[in-house]
């Protein structure tokens, strides 16, 4: 069924030709939550505790192997599954879910979806740990082995703190991501280093040219 859809419009879904689509399968999937606003509030050490399973299950669609888009499964009211969504850019469900494939064997998976990037938390050697959600541009130019080292879900649940409380976040929905403002502090620290080592070069600059100065100047 899924492929016959796909047929209708194959470029319209991100496939080449209906051939490609022919060789899609199903791959890993999770079930999504989402964070609970009241609980966001009182969070201070744990995003798993903020988290609601819902009747969602997003799944990989893969072509030779390879994430070429995803599908949303949903339970209805009578209890039934059926294909709510499909097609969209699967990189970032994708970094997700294999971010937490790759650390093994943990407890507590879960995969958390925040305005429509994804997070992935679990819990290894009774620590609780996150890795935050990849920019679509990283996703897209670095692929999926690039993954993050897992961090302590502190400055996550303070950034997600920080835009449920700005008071203009409606008026401006889409202008930032969360990926964007977790790794602000990295991108302005690593100016900061570089504004710092140009000052310094420059400085040292200025002292051999003050030197080679005085030892041209006629005694």
């Amino acid at each position: 069924m899924i492929k016959e859809g796909l047929s209708k419009d194959p470029e319209g879904y991100g496939y080449n030709n209906e051939a490609e689509i022919s060789e899609i399968t199903v791959g890993q999937g999770m079930q999504i939550h989402f964070i609970d606003g009241a609980k966001l509030r009182a969070a201070s050490d744990s995003l798993i505790e903020t988290a609601t399973p819902q009747d969602n299950w997003e799944f990989l669609i893969l072509s030779g192997g390879i994430p070429k888009s995803k599908m949303i499964i949903q339970k209805d009211s009578n209890g039934s599954y059926q294909v709510t969504e499909f097609g969209g850019n699967p990189n970032t469900l994708a970094y997700a879910i294999h971010s937490l494939e790759a650390e093994g064997e943990v407890s507590e998976p879960t995969l958390i979806r925040e305005r429509d990037e994804y997070i992935a938390a679990f819990k290894k050697d009774n620590q609780e740990l996150i890795i935050a959600p990849q920019q679509a541009s990283s996703a897209e130019t670095k692929g999926l082995s690039n993954i993050s080292e897992p961090q302590a879900p502190g400055h996550l649940i303070d950034v997600l703190q920080t835009m449920q409380n700005d008071s203009s976040d409606d008026e401006q929905d889409g202008s930032g991501t969360i990926a964007s403002a977790y790794y602000a502090d990295d991108n302005n620290h690593l100016t900061r280093s570089i504004t710092i080592s140009a000052i310094i070069a420059l400085v040292a600059v200025f002292v051999f040219w003050a030197y080679l100065r005085r030892r041209k100047q006629p005694k």
